[in-house]
């Protein structure tokens, strides 16, 4: 934390409780739209028995002809990658701001843990970051991200090893679409060059009510058969289609706040789940300085068919926090590996 940013001694503040965080968005928790696989392992496969193809032929009489029975299945295979949190810092980085009124004294001062600084700065921060990490990896990672600079797709500047640890569930969402078109419903204002072309051609009449009738007519049916199915889209999409709801029809979607950071509501009788920390993530990391990519999403599947999957025995690994007498740096340590895979490439109807 920068504390270089506040006045010392000058008796304004000195006490870290009174500082006030800014505006801070509660990212919802990624269970709700994904499922958890903990103590998998690289090589682990996922699998499914499909079926056993078509039967009943146009025959009749004795000594009929026997055919092998032929069960078929699908299997998916767990690559995890690794993810690693390193930090440290020493007292004397906080001596001169107006952290030092927070600090132990005498021999004790370079021990933070327990500290106002420690107990209601840094830990807060942290955790918000790390579930943060995880709504980036699981939905944005990309293992051969590059920036735009050099023809990827990541804001230039952005640390390209944020992202490189495992194929996220976009990028899989995007291969399963290239080889079925017809799972893909394209969203024509993503095309467009300026961030106000992209807001303004979603916004037309009709158009995000278009978008959201062809995800649920072209998906596949066995989507509905999953209780929990749902449509999760960008909080630009859901705007849109709101106030298309509006205007056309004259009826209003009701929203639901359930928990930090998801926003519910019904479309034709299905479950919305609109997820902000998109839309967040989106224009945080995918900016050319005109446009976004893709900043109007929507999937369609269900959170049962999504999955993202730890060594560990869960997907947030355990802090660990160190101080060393001889160095008397104070130490945060942390590690595991993640990765991510579409269960059934068939239920999932993506709009980009």
């Amino acid at each position: 934390m920068n504390f270089s940013q506040f006045t010392v001694d000058n008796g304004a503040i000195r006490d870290l409780g009174e500082l006030l965080f800014l505006t801070v968005f509660n990212d919802p928790e990624i269970e709700r739209v994904v499922t958890i696989s903990a103590g998998v392992y690289n090589g682990h496969k996922l699998g499914y028995i499909d079926d056993m193809g078509d039967v009943g032929k146009n025959k009749s009489g004795c000594s009929p002809n026997y055919d092998n029975i032929n069960i078929t299945g699908i299997e998916k295979e767990w690559e995890l990658g690794p993810w690693q949190i390193a930090k440290h810092i020493c007292y004397t980085e906080l001596e001169n701001t107006i952290a030092k009124y927070s600090l132990n004294t005498g021999t004790q001062i370079a021990y933070l843990p327990d500290t106002p600084y420690w107990n209601d700065i840094l830990v807060p921060l942290l955790q918000r970051a790390m579930v943060e990490m995880f709504w980036r990896i699981v939905w944005f990672g990309d293992k051969n991200a590059k920036n735009i600079a050099d023809s990827g797709l990541l804001t230039d500047g952005v640390d390209t090893s944020l992202f490189t640890m495992t194929d996220g569930l976009w990028k899989r969402l995007k291969a399963i679409t290239a080889d079925n078109d017809h799972q893909l419903t394209a969203i024509a204002a993503n095309a467009a060059t300026t961030y106000a072309d992209q807001k303004a051609l979603l916004r037309k009449e009709g158009v995000a009510i278009g978008i959201v009738d062809d995800m649920l007519s072209d998906a596949d049916s066995r989507i509905f058969d999953k209780d929990d199915h749902a449509l999760m889209m960008t909080n630009s999409l859901f705007k849109a289609l709101r106030n298309d709801v509006k205007r056309l029809h004259n009826l209003q979607l009701e929203v639901e706040h359930v928990t930090s950071g998801i926003q519910l509501s019904r479309y034709d009788g299905h479950e919305i789940i609109v997820l902000d920390i998109w839309d967040r993530m989106i224009k945080k990391y995918e900016d050319n300085g005109t446009s976004l990519n893709c900043p109007h999403r929507a999937l369609l599947t269900s959170p049962q068919n999504l999955f993202a999957g730890t060594t560990a025995k869960e997907l947030i690994a355990d802090l660990s926090v160190t101080f060393n007498d001889e160095t008397r740096y104070n130490n945060i340590f942390a590690q595991s590996n993640i990765g991510t895979l579409v269960g059934e490439d068939a239920l999932v109807q993506v709009a980009l």
